[in-house]
């Protein structure tokens, strides 16, 4: 069989943000081959959405990059308050977020920071060792689409010329202006905050400490926030003031250390050492509409651009392509009807605009509620909660199927929150699990897959019906489903299904998942880590597939 680097590839992926590469690995992953493009020559350089938060982290997890990204994140830092005049003394500390243990069924529950620069590198890396690439110096020219493809003209910028070619599916994840985006003709509803702009980058340091953020004054004016990152001495930075001088000045890095020096009180100790790089950052609250027309989609800041308050670019980013990714990959391997294409949209759609929304009360707040001398107030600087994205639910998806109790609306981050988790809702981790016949520890993440749907079925003993499971269990492709049981067994127990079954050991996974009163003893876990299913009988994990999804069990991966 051909590998994938030499397969033709199916999705085009325009641009090579973090959107974009979580897209094309999670394809890459499950088999399908891929292209991507950007037009920048390098990749960019500067730390940008830095903040990651626990949503965020698991999707890292499952698409194997766990350690690589613990390896050089570090944690979130408390602020230090300065006060005006003097800019010396700190007023007061705060924390952004407030660390709390992982527990067994949230591993990662506290935000980290992470350069965009060193998540797209990891990114990359993965992609390569599957074949894949980024093809730089390639910029996205026009589409037009038929029946069965996209057909792309592309120019190379360095060696001039254009190059035609067909795709299947084009996914447009080119940031904020968005050329796919204005092809597709899709508005970019929203405001410019054209009143809130900072001078924005990444600087080498001296005269301030590396284990706080610092903030003076309001930003607004002359204020600067200064983050130190997981490079030594070297500190993101943004600036408020004199922005006009900056934008016409010839030696910006002068106006620069002149706001710094303002912005401070006139402290001489803090300078700049070296610029990795610097530029305007203008507040745009933005989204389109719909996020797919016929066999092209956008996703990120091509769909939507949010204030940087709340730290969610990269995050929401991130989840667009996850989701797309499982759903593409089903479609191309001709296991799945083009249909199920259409959720991209109606699932991630609401969970978007409602951060949209909460990001931009926050930033509202930021601007007018002040401390008692006019700088920043700490209470607009507290981090968590929706931000976290664990409570971000499909419940209303048309390929969920839920035949328990009835599923109570919520809004797209409204949890479970403590209640039964239903369809459409993250899968929570369940630690202390032992596989039957060995000793072998596990986690529910571990036995996730994010190239497969999980059939999770609940039970304290080896029934009929579970051993009937195993005829029905040979319907399915192990490239599609794989089935594991989870329960309370006794110690001697012999499994005799053909599949894994594992002892919850310290109860963890029946207390995630609420199955004591078996009123959902069956949950299918789709590949973005979501529950598509909690079903009360092995015969409606058939109905799932078969008439929620469609699997066509009997068509072979294309080539």
């Amino acid at each position: 069989m051909s590998s994938i680097s030499s397969l033709a590839p199916k999705v085009l992926v325009v641009g090579a943000g973090p959107t974009g590469l979580t897209l094309a690995l999670s394809l890459l992953r499950q088999g399908v081959s891929v292209r991507v493009i950007d037009k920048n020559l390098a990749a960019n350089p500067g730390q940008r959405g830095a903040g990651l938060f626990p949503r965020t982290l698991e999707v890292l997890e499952a698409l194997g990059l766990w350690e690589k990204v613990t390896k050089f994140a570090v944690a979130v830092p408390k602020i230090a308050i300065y006060g005006l005049p003097g800019g010396t003394q700190v007023i007061k500390e705060v924390e952004m977020i407030s660390p709390v243990p992982a527990t067994p069924d949230i591993p990662h529950p506290n935000g980290i920071m992470l350069g965009q620069n060193h998540l797209e590198a990891m990114l990359i890396e993965a992609i390569v060792k599957l074949g894949g690439a980024v093809d730089r110096g390639i910029e996205f020219e026009s589409l037009q689409q038929s029946e069965d493809s996209v057909h792309v003209t592309l120019e190379n910028v360095v060696e001039g010329g254009l190059e035609d070619a067909s795709y299947e599916y084009v996914a447009g994840m080119d940031g904020g202006k968005g050329v796919v985006r204005k092809a597709l003709d899709l508005p970019f509803i929203g405001e410019a905050r054209g009143e809130s702009q900072v001078v924005f980058g990444d600087f080498y340091m001296n005269g301030i400490g590396s284990d706080r953020m610092h903030t003076w004054g309001d930003l607004q004016k002359n204020g600067l926030f200064a983050r130190p990152t997981e490079t030594p001495r070297l500190f993101s930075l943004i600036i408020g003031g004199d922005i006009q001088s900056y934008i016409n000045s010839s030696n910006q890095i002068e106006v620069i250390k002149a706001m710094i020096k303002e912005a401070t009180g006139g402290r001489k100790d803090i300078e700049i050492v070296d610029c990795v790089w610097h530029g305007i950052y203008r507040f745009n609250i933005r989204m389109a509409p719909q996020f797919s027309k016929g066999r092209v989609f956008i996703g990120g800041d091509a769909a939507h651009v949010h204030s940087p308050t709340g730290g969610q670019g990269v995050n929401t980013g991130v989840q667009d392509g996850y989701n797309l990714a499982w759903k593409l990959a089903l479609v191309l391997h001709g296991r799945a009807p083009p249909y199920i294409l259409n959720t991209y949209e109606t699932e991630r759609l609401p969970v978007v605009a409602e951060m949209l929304n909460l990001t931009t009360q926050m930033l509202d707040k930021s601007l007018v509620i002040k401390d008692r001398d006019g700088g920043v107030d700490p209470k607009t600087l507290v981090r968590g909660g929706k931000l976290n994205q664990l409570g971000v639910n499909y419940r209303p998806s048309t390929i969920v199927i839920d035949d328990g109790e009835s599923v109570e609306p919520v809004s797209s981050y409204g949890g479970p929150d403590g209640g039964p988790v239903r369809a459409g809702d993250r899968a929570p981790d369940a630690s202390g699990l032992v596989r039957v016949g060995t000793d072998e520890a596990a986690r529910l993440f571990e036995i996730f897959d994010s190239r497969l749907h999980t059939v999770v079925i609940f039970a304290n003993r080896l029934t009929e019906e579970l051993t009937a499971t195993s005829i029905l269990f040979a319907k399915y492709s192990a490239e599609v489903v794989h089935f594991v049981v989870v329960g309370r067994f006794p110690s001697n127990i012999q499994p005799t299904l053909d599949f894994p079954v594992y002892e919850d050991r310290d109860g963890y996974a029946d207390k995630a998942y609420q199955t004591i009163d078996e009123s959902g003893k069956i949950f299918i876990v789709r590949p973005d880590g979501f529950v598509g299913a909690r079903l009360q009988n092995i015969e409606a994990v058939q109905k799932y597939f078969d008439e929620i999804l469609c699997l066509r069990l009997s068509y072979s991966v294309k080539n």
